[in-house]
């Protein structure tokens, strides 16, 4: 049976994201990118003083020049046609959604993105050069003989990468063959220049991706050679540590006193045994390792893989799926260093964090994986992205303050409005192309033998259900599941019900993930209670008659969360869950400042879903207090030995409203904090 289903997406949480990102967000996008909106461009939010904010993107002109279309010069970072080709892959996303569910969508709308999609792929098509390269930074701004010269820096392969995996999208989403075909002469470009034979470049881009976009060619065309391309360059990473270093810096006029571990080239890669340097770079070089890793069969990379996730998840994540504690390289600290106000929480990272799951899920079960992919997908990633989706977050940080963000330099990166765009506008196309495919996140197959409760053993498929997203799926076979979901529906309510057809009686099983976080559930399945058996994290069923139907319940408390005593910036807080979802105290509905709030596990709660506020949302208020600061005490005091700073006395009784952390900043500007200081007892 087919391993990737065709889906329809129905959760009216999801689908109103996509058809918002059809109707407003990708037309926000292309005129931005073709400098035809009225945009304020945030600073750059690494804060390295490298190029300046632009009111302009200039992408889409750039790439006019080089195919001959205008005149000018190339404007922008050297990684700039990447904003148009990750753009370009969620539309296409979106047009094979469009052709499966036109209802989903107004006519006009996708006759507007097509248009626009085939106009890009001719202008890419006329871009690219003879040889197959293509980059437009080095096509206009450079000498020939530069190229493929300078890529500590120059993120050649990180562009031509992009394209290709857009490629793959267009490929699927039209059946045309124009962008596949530019992106096989890119790909052979890159296998004519790269390799161990004399004249060939012996070593990696500084920013991984070209890995994961040749295992996507490989994957459409059937061609090993792409995979084969794609394995060398992971061996070869890091084997000869100096090897960017030697080569000439044609951008920033000198180094910029990265260490190699912020490429991940300290070492060979496939010995890593924890997370190091730039976020980003890191989770699409690990997502690699499991990608093809699988396709190849390769044991080492798999489990490279396996060891850099289990760190991230254990040492280096917040408690919202955000990655990166600092602004100084975009990177990972040291582990449990986990600052909420100076974090920085790439929304990229977070994508970037989805991809690697999904990989790893690709490569085998895991409930836990899935679980992690859960809480980026509903909390880390989609804090990127407003509720209109034509705003953005580059840093997602888990306490703010816009006065802290004003006047301090070192929280100048924290911004507390999402942004217009950005001079370096990795973020907005990323967090849209992967909500345009994520009908491909929600389900595995794998075929295997398995013992049933009566100890007959068979052969056939299992089918494990990854995500709580309502959707209909259509395998290969005829057999088709509905994930159904109840109420205000998920996130909101925990009744979700799969209905299975398998009209050719074909031996099949369904496998449905039971979350970490939830302590209360139940099963059943065709009227009958349902505990096992257990695979994986899964609860494994049955569904091999003609139909069947399970329901399951999860329990939904708010849960009060702490972190481990070796998190120097949470011991003394709480978080509060619900859920797959974070929540956070806004300015917007507490008296400010939120750190003078106070919880405690035993607070009693009330959860009620308001569909008028921030698009539908179920509020979490807390009977909590806070202490009342006054603006004329001194700033410091004299305590006596006999008094506690927090008694009883010294505290007022104050009801506390909780958000969903994704939809923090739609509102007013002011504070917000994931963490709250815990009363204490």
């Amino acid at each position: 049976m087919t391993s990737q289903p065709d889906i329809t997406i129905t959760s009216p949480f999801w689908k109103r994201y996509r058809q918002e990102i059809v109707r407003h967000g990708l037309p926000y996008q292309w005129r931005v990118l073709n400098d035809e909106a009225d945009i304020d461009m945030a600073d750059d939010p690494s804060d390295l003083g490298v190029g300046s904010a632009k009111p302009t993107s200039h992408a889409m002109h750039n790439l006019r020049i080089a195919a001959g279309l205008e005149q000018g010069k190339f404007s922008g970072r050297q990684y700039q046609d990447t904003d148009v080709y990750k753009w370009l892959e969620a539309a296409c996303y979106a047009l094979s959604d469009a052709r499966r569910n036109p209802d989903d969508y107004g006519r006009a709308d996708i006759d507007a993105l097509r248009a626009a999609v085939d106009e890009a792929v001719d202008i890419i098509t006329k871009a690219q050069d003879a040889d197959g390269y293509l980059d437009t930074k080095f096509q206009l701004d450079m000498a020939p003989e530069q190229r493929f010269t300078s890529l500590q820096w120059s993120h050649e392969l990180y562009d031509m990468g992009h394209f290709i995996e857009a490629a793959v999208a267009h490929y699927e989403a039209t059946g045309e063959r124009a962008a596949l075909d530019v992106a096989l002469r890119v790909a052979a470009c890159i296998e004519r220049r790269f390799g161990d034979g004399p004249g060939q470049v012996h070593g990696p881009d500084g920013h991984p991706e070209i890995e994961l976009a040749l295992a996507r060619l490989a994957e459409v065309t059937g061609e090993r050679r792409w995979l084969e391309l794609a394995a060398w360059f992971l061996r070869v990473r890091g084997k000869d540590p100096g090897f960017l270093e030697r080569q000439p810096e044609l951008f920033y006029g000198g180094t910029l006193g990265f260490p190699r571990s912020y490429y991940q080239v300290d070492g060979p890669a496939l010995e890593l045994d924890q997370a190091e340097g730039h976020c980003v770079r890191q989770c699409y070089l690990a997502t690699a390792m499991a990608k093809v890793g699988k396709a190849l069969g390769d044991g080492e990379m798999l489990a490279a893989a396996r060891r850099i996730w289990r760190d991230i998840v254990n040492h280096q994540m917040y408690v919202t799926g955000n990655i990166g504690s600092t602004k100084v390289w975009e990177s990972f600290t040291f582990d449990d260093d986990l600052p909420n106000d100076l974090a920085y929480g790439e929304t990229c990272a977070s994508v970037a964090m989805c991809f690697y799951a999904r990989a790893l899920l690709e490569a085998g079960p895991n409930a836990a994986v899935a679980d992690t992919l859960e809480l980026e997908l509903f909390n880390g990633m989609l804090a990127g992205l407003s509720l209109d989706c034509r705003h953005f977050f580059y840093v997602n940080p888990l306490e703010a303050d816009p006065k802290a963000s004003r006047f301090n330099p070192d929280r100048r990166h924290v911004l507390t409005r999402r942004a217009d765009w950005f001079d370096c506008a990795c973020c907005p196309a990323n967090a849209t192309r992967l909500i345009m495919s994520l009908d491909r996140y929600l389900y595995t197959v794998a075929d295997d033998t398995t013992t049933d409760d009566d100890g007959t053993t068979g052969t056939g498929a299992t089918i494990y259900a990854h995500q709580f997203v309502a959707n209909v799926a259509r395998f290969g076979d005829g057999l088709v599941i509905e994930q159904r979901q109840c109420g205000a529906g998920y996130p909101w309510t925990g009744d979700v019900e799969f209905r299975v057809a398998n009209p050719q009686r074909f031996p099949r099983r369904l496998a449905i993930r039971i979350p970490g976080w939830a302590h209360g559930w139940t099963l059943t399945v065709n009227g009958r209670t349902v505990n096992g058996p257990f695979a994986d994290g899964f609860v494994v069923i049955d569904v091999s008659s003609g139909s069947t139907e399970a329901v399951l319940h999860l329990d939904m408390p708010v849960r009060f969360l702490e972190a481990a005593a070796r998190v120097r910036d949470d011991v003394g807080r709480l978080a509060v869950a619900r859920g797959p979802l974070v929540y956070c105290a806004e300015g917007a509905d507490n008296p400010e400042p939120l750190w003078t709030c106070r919880i405690d596990a035993g607070d009693r709660t009330d959860v009620a879903y308001d569909p008028s506020l921030l698009d539908g949302v179920a509020m979490i208020q807390v009977d909590g207090s806070r202490v009342p600061a006054d603006p004329d005490a001194p700033l410091y005091r004299e305590v006596d030995a006999d008094e506690t700073s927090q008694t009883t006395e010294t505290l007022v009784p104050q009801r506390i409203t909780l958000v969903p952390y994704y939809a923090w900043a739609n509102r007013k500007d002011g504070q917000m904090s994931v963490w709250l200081p815990r009363r204490s007892r």
